[in-house]
């Protein structure tokens, strides 16, 4: 018999093992490279529902009828939950309410006054049932959570909307 023969038979194991090594290190860094752009993923939706509820709020505030908008300039504060079917339910997510087809996502506004700024140049008026022009200071916050990966994102906006302040509130 030839001593080579089993040389040889030793030579192809030991690279049968470190091709196996090379192929396993290949899955792992797969395996990884797919979490990672799952986590990419979601938190890209997370940040996409906060954005899309602040839009909800902006739009729904920018079409308000006078009475709702007084209201809500007088000290009301506007919750909203975005759903896939109603994008401006009245009031917090309940448990079956998600913004997406696949149940994973759910996002919700709320908006109130913070103050008003005074208009530069702006008359004020002290007699009768006078008032002034002023810049109300709305905040709207956005929030959105996917429970299945435990995050979430708050996104805070702050604009202004312009209307009348009675002269007698003016301090």
């Amino acid at each position: 018999m030839n001593k080579q023969t089993g040389a040889a038979l030793l030579v192809a194991l030991l690279i049968l093992v470190a091709i196996s090594l090379l192929g396993i290190s290949a899955m792992k860094t797969s395996m990884f490279s797919s979490r990672v752009s799952t986590g990419m993923q979601a938190d890209a939706m997370v940040f996409e529902g906060a954005e899309s509820a602040i839009v909800e709020a902006y739009e729904e505030l920018d079409g308000m009828s006078t009475i709702n908008l007084s209201n809500f300039l007088g000290g009301d504060v506007m919750t909203r939950c975005v759903v896939s079917d109603n994008p401006r339910k009245d009031g917090l997510c309940a448990g079956a309410d998600f913004m997406d087809s696949r149940g994973l996502l759910k996002a919700s506004s709320t908006s109130q006054v913070n103050g008003f700024r005074l208009i530069s140049g702006a008359q004020i008026s002290s007699t009768g049932n006078g008032g002034t022009f002023v810049d109300y200071q709305v905040e709207i916050s956005g929030n959105s959570e996917m429970a299945t990966f435990n995050i979430g994102d708050l996104h805070v906006q702050e604009l202004l909307k312009r209307g009348i302040l009675p002269s007698a509130e003016i301090q």
